[in-house]
C-alpha cells in the first residue's frame, strides 16, 4: 500500500511550538535533528540518483522529504519545489511541498507582527489539503496530512481533517490490518495521540484517547527516533496530569 521508496514526512512543530505561532513575529526554532548511518546512506543514494537524472522527480521528492524530517527546510524547499514545478499534477509532490513550506513559515520572521506569517501557513495548510481532496483515498497523501495537521493544531485552519482521517485510517486498520505497515500504524497512532493532546482543552476525555493512542503506538514499537522529540513532550504531559 506505501511504496517502500516513499519517505513519510514527519512535521516536527510539536505541541511547544503551536503556542509560539501567537507570540506574532518571532520565528519558530526546527532544531536540526541527526542523521542516522541509514539515512546517510539514504542521502548518497538519492545524491548519485540526482546526478544521474537530474529530472528523477521520484528521488527530489525522497529527498526533499529526508531533508524537511531532519529540518532542513530549506534544501527540503529547493527539492521539494523543483518536483512540483515539474509535475503539479501529483498530488503526493504537492502534499509534501506544502507542507515543508508550512515549516517555513513558521521559521521566518514576520514584521507585520505574525499576520503575514499567519497567511503564509494558512495558504500552504490550504494546499496540503486540497491535495489530500483530489487524491481521495490515496494512503501516502492522506497520512501527510494527518501529519501535518495534527501537529501544526488549530491554528493552521484545518484541524477538524484530523479527525476525518482518524475515522478512515481506523476504519482501513481494522478492514485490513496487515495491509498496513508497523511503522505506518506507529506514525497514525503518535500523530492521533498528540492531536487529541491538543483537542484535550475541549473535552477532559480527550486526555484518555490521547493517552489510549500512545499506548498503543508504544505496543507496536520504540518511539521513532525521528518523533523522539515529540514521544517526550506527549510522555511529560502524561506523567504531569497523572500526577495532578
Amino acid at each position: 500500500m506505501i511504496k517502500k521508496w516513499l519517505v513519510i514526512l514527519l512535521i516536527g512543530m510539536g505541541i511547544g511550538n503551536i503556542v509560539a505561532w501567537f507570540s506574532g513575529s518571532a520565528p519558530i526554532e526546527f532544531e536540526k535533528i541527526a542523521y542516522s548511518g541509514r539515512d546517510d546512506k539514504q542521502l548518497n543514494f538519492l545524491h548519485a540518483r540526482l546526478d544521474e537524472n537530474k529530472s528523477d522527480t521520484a528521488s527530489m521528492l525522497q529527498l526533499g522529504q529526508l531533508y524537511s524530517q531532519h529540518n532542513e527546510i530549506g534544501k527540503a524547499a529547493g527539492l521539494l519545489g523543483r518536483a512540483y514545478r515539474k509535475e503539479p499534477d501529483n498530488m503526493l509532490i504537492k502534499a509534501a511541498f506544502y507542507s515543508n513550506e508550512g515549516k517555513l513559515a513558521g521559521a521566518m520572521f514576520d514584521p507585520l507582527m505574525g499576520i503575514y506569517k499567519l497567511y503564509r501557513l494558512r495558504h500552504a495548510m490550504g494546499q496540503v489539503d486540497a491535495a489530500a481532496l483530489e487524491a481521495n483515498s490515496d494512503f501516502s497523501v492522506r497520512l501527510i496530512r494527518l501529519l501535518t495537521f495534527a501537529y501544526v493544531g488549530p491554528i493552521g485552519g484545518f484541524f477538524h481533517r484530523v479527525f476525518e482521517d482518524e475515522a478512515w485510517f481506523n476504519a482501513l486498520i481494522s478492514e485490513t490490518p496487515k495491509a498496513i505497515s508497523m511503522e505506518a500504524k506507529q506514525l497514525i497512532y503518535i500523530a492521533l495521540a498528540n492531536a487529541y493532546l491538543i483537542k484535550e482543552r475541549e473535552d477532559s476525555a480527550d486526555m484518555a484517547t490521547a493517552s489510549n493512542y500512545y499506548q498503543k503506538a508504544m505496543v507496536l514499537a520504540r518511539c521513532p527516533y525521528i518523533l523522539q522529540a515529540s514521544c517526550k513532550e506527549l510522555t511529560q504531559r502524561f506523567v504531569a496530569l497523572d500526577g495532578n
